[in-house]
Formats: structure tokens, sequence, C-alpha cells
């Protein structure tokens, strides 16, 4: 089959493949991943029908903003990086142009992912979903606090006093000596949440 016999859509189609083919750059690739990432992770997210609605949100929110900073922290390391060094070490190597490019857009990449990324995030994130609660008005609940509710005893039973008999004697004697001076005490009765 020819290119002539193909419809107009599946020609489109081949000519979007064979631009991406011919310029594949890892840029490209990181930046699908992270568009598709920050779009099915908040609405999978959402999806989640045994949380609760705000947490939901604020998770949906974060990750997609979380997607958001990545792409660009993507993007402005490649522009800012890519190009100066690609054309300096042309100069010093005498390499190819395009090579040198696509190594140095690799390197950009994982120099993004590993270390720029989550320094972006550190510093971002929390101002800005701290303002996001600011906007709405709605207060994070604290943490859910621990109702504990004991029963008070009124009367406490005040153990007699031990007589000061001879102390027995015999494999078993610290036994029976603890015993009789540590009577036991069943008054207390504690509820914890009741």
């Amino acid at each position: 089959m020819s290119a002539a016999n193909l419809n107009p859509i599946l020609k489109q189609i081949a000519k979007g493949a064979f631009k991406l083919g011919n310029h594949n750059d890892p840029l490209n690739v990181v930046l699908a991943i992270a568009l598709f990432k920050g779009i099915n992770r908040p609405l999978f997210t959402m999806m989640d029908k045994e949380s609760d609605p705000q947490v939901k949100k604020y998770a949906a929110f974060r990750e997609g903003l979380t997607e958001v900073i990545a792409a660009i922290t993507y993007v402005a390391t490649n522009k800012i990086l890519v190009n100066p060094l690609a054309k300096y070490l042309t100069k010093k190597t005498g390499g190819s142009f395009g090579k040198i490019t696509n190594g140095l857009e690799f390197l950009c990449v994982c120099l993004s992912a590993a270390l720029l990324i989550p320094l972006a995030c550190n510093l971002v994130l929390n101002p800005v979903m701290n303002g996001v609660k600011k906007l709405t008005g709605k207060k994070k609940s604290s943490v859910n606090k621990l109702d504990i509710k004991e029963n008070e005893v009124s009367n406490i039973a005040v153990p007699a006093q031990i007589s000061t008999h001879k102390a027995p004697v015999g494999p078993n004697s610290l036994l029976q000596v603890l015993q009789n001076k540590y009577t036991p005490y069943n008054g207390g009765n504690m509820k914890v949440g009741v």
C-alpha cells in the first residue's frame, strides 16, 4: 500500500509519526509523561469512593500541581542549559551538534528528575497549598482528638497492713511474701472511647 492510497487522517498520523521519529527528544517524552500523569493521577484520585471528599480534592490538586511543576522544571532546565552547553562543547570538541544536544537533553532530564523537581516541589507546594486553603476559607480539620473517658472510682480500698509475723521459709517464700504484701485491687474499671 502506498502513501497515495491512505486517507487524509492516516496521512496526518503518518506525518506526525515521522516527525516524532526524526525529532525524538528526551524532553518530549518526559513532557508527555508529565501531561498524562497530571491528568490521570488526579482523575483516579477523585474516583476513589471510600475517601473523604475534602481529602480527595486536596490530594488531586496536589498531584496535578506536582506534575505542572515537573513540566515547567523540565522545560526550564532544557532551555537554560542545553543550547549554551551544546554550542560550547561543539566548539571545544568538534563533535556533532545534534548528538551533543540529544545527550545534554537526556542529562538535563535526569538532573531535573533526580534533583530539581523534588527541590522545586519542596519550595513551592507548601506555600501554594497554604494559599489555596486561605482562598477557599476552609481549614483542614485537626487530627481527631482521642476521647478517653475514665470511670471515677470514689471508694478506693486501702490494703490492710501486713502483720509483723515471722516470714515464711521455703522455696515459695518470696511468692507468699509478695502475695501477702500486695493484695489484689479489683475496684478499677477504665473504659476508653465510651
